[in-house]
Order: C-alpha cells, then structure tokens, then sequence
C-alpha cells in the first residue's frame, strides 16, 4: 500500500552538511513530506539530497507536470 503525504517541503539544514578540505561545505538539500494533523496522520518522511541529486529530481517533476498539463482538455 502507498501512503500519500498532504505537504512536500524542501530546507537546506546546514546541519545535513560536510566541510570540505579547501573550504566551503558540502551541502545536501532535505525534502521533507508531512501529513494533516491529526491522530491518524503518517509521520513525517525525509530524505537528505545531493545538490545534483535535487536538481536532477526538480528536472523529472517539471517534465512530469508539463506531461500531465499535456493531458488535460484544451478549452
């Protein structure tokens, strides 16, 4: 069974992140799903992203999107 989520959330925690030797940190980027609230409501998921990883998914939801607007009647 899948467990749809109500709200998608993205954050750069500087907590999910590493220093780098010349400098600068390596940062990833969390997307965060959370529920309604509520008794019944599914705990809050997340996961931690490369940058590029961030990217590459940002890249498949917009063609995704503009897929799914393709679908849609024309008025």
């Amino acid at each position: 069974m899948t467990d749809y989520y109500r709200k998608i959330g993205v954050v750069i925690d500087p907590e999910q992140s590493d220093p780098l030797a010349g400098g600068g940190r390596l940062q990833d980027v969390s997307v965060i799903l959370t529920d309604r609230p509520g008794a019944d409501a599914l705990r809050p998921a997340a996961i931690s992203l490369l940058p590029c990883q961030a990217r590459e998914l940002a890249f498949e939801l917009l063609e995704t999107a503009e897929h799914a607007d393709r679908m849609r009647p024309k008025r």
